[in-house]
Formats: C-alpha cells, sequence, structure tokens
C-alpha cells in the first residue's frame, strides 16, 4: 500500500513541474532611443566644417541594456521583463549623429568608426540615466556633460552640462522610455544651439 502512495505522490509531483515549465511567462518588451519627430526648427546656415561624435562614456551601472527605477538615492532596480534594445551610448550615439546631421549645421557629421579629418570633436560623460518613482508619480533624469574639442591642437576644449528632469506618463518601463525619448529630445535642440553658436564665432 505505501508503495503504491510513494508511485501516486511521485506522478503528481512530475505533473505539478510539468505545469510548472509549460506556463507561458510573458514577452521582453524592448525598447529604443529614437526620436522620430523634429527636435528643433532648421534655422542654421550650414558652415563649412566636419564634426565627429563620439560614442559618450559612462560608467557600467548606466551602460547597460537595463532600464533602472529608484525608490530611494542608495537603491536602484530594473524591470525584469523590459529592456533597452542596446547600450545607452550607442543607442545616443546614433540618434544624436542622424539628427545633428538632418539639421544641416555641418558640411560632415561623422563618428569615430569614420577615419576621417576633422576641425572638431563632440566628447561626452553620461551622468543620469534612470527613473525615479515618489508617491506614486515617476519622472526620468538625464545629464550628459559635452565638450567641444578643436583639432587644429586639441588644447581650445569648451564644456557644458545639460541635465533634464522630465515627468512620466505612466509609472513603469514604457513611461521611463517615453520620457527619455522626450528628454533626448530638449537635448538635441538646447546641443545643436550651442555647437553652431560656439563654431559659427570662429
Amino acid at each position: 500500500m505505501n508503495k503504491i502512495v510513494k508511485i501516486i505522490s511521485i506522478f503528481s509531483l512530475v505533473i505539478v513541474f510539468t505545469g510548472c515549465v509549460n506556463t507561458t511567462l510573458p514577452a521582453n518588451k524592448v525598447y529604443n532611443l529614437s526620436t522620430t519627430e523634429d527636435c528643433c526648427k532648421n534655422g542654421f546656415t550650414k558652415q563649412k566644417l566636419t564634426l565627429k561624435i563620439l560614442e559618450p562614456v559612462a560608467s557600467k551601472h548606466l551602460n547597460n541594456t537595463s532600464i533602472y527605477y529608484s525608490h530611494d538615492k542608495y537603491r536602484l532596480q530594473t524591470y525584469k521583463l523590459s529592456k533597452w534594445s542596446d547600450f545607452p551610448t550607442k543607442m545616443m550615439l546614433e540618434v544624436l549623429t542622424t539628427k545633428l546631421d538632418g539639421l544641416n549645421l555641418y558640411e560632415n557629421i561623422t563618428t569615430s568608426y569614420i577615419y576621417a579629418k576633422s576641425d572638431y570633436t563632440l566628447q561626452s560623460e553620461l551622468l543620469e540615466f534612470k527613473q525615479i518613482i515618489d508617491n506614486g508619480n515617476s519622472y526620468v533624469k538625464l545629464k550628459i556633460k559635452f565638450y567641444i574639442i578643436e583639432d587644429t591642437d586639441r588644447k581650445n576644449i569648451i564644456s557644458r552640462t545639460f541635465s533634464y528632469k522630465t515627468a512620466c506618463t505612466t509609472t513603469n518601463a514604457y513611461g521611463a522610455v517615453e520620457a527619455q525619448n522626450e528628454s533626448l529630445k530638449l537635448l538635441i535642440n538646447d546641443l545643436s544651439h550651442w555647437l553652431y553658436k560656439y563654431t559659427k564665432k570662429k
């Protein structure tokens, strides 16, 4: 009798674990940084210069495919079923290059992947890139410092830090992504005017 009970118990466990294995988990949601809308009004006169844009540098905890959120300043958490399609710095490089090139600021805009002589190099450091959740509301923070370097002597350097705090429409991963894309749109607008103003007076 005990032998029969053991067999039935084992069979029941097999069914339970098989059911767990076959349970369908929600699919991962993959998000991108992309500003499809015009970031700013195109009122620039094209300058006969070449600007090289380098991929931003960032610490490891900022530069990976995890989408981070925080309830306090000491702890970071990640959305388990949502992630970025690539490292934030790589996505930013693509968006910055595409959008600044579309504004006709300069004769040419290149990246470090193109071996060509340039007049200026744009370097940057990604300092903040996360979602903050506080009392049921949320917002994202984007902070990045840019350096304009004159390639003739590599001595003349000017820098500026851009910082944005953008409210999220929803307190989830999609809300964070939507708000960061809005922050990026504001960044490109401010960055383009700063770049144009500095290089035009040279």
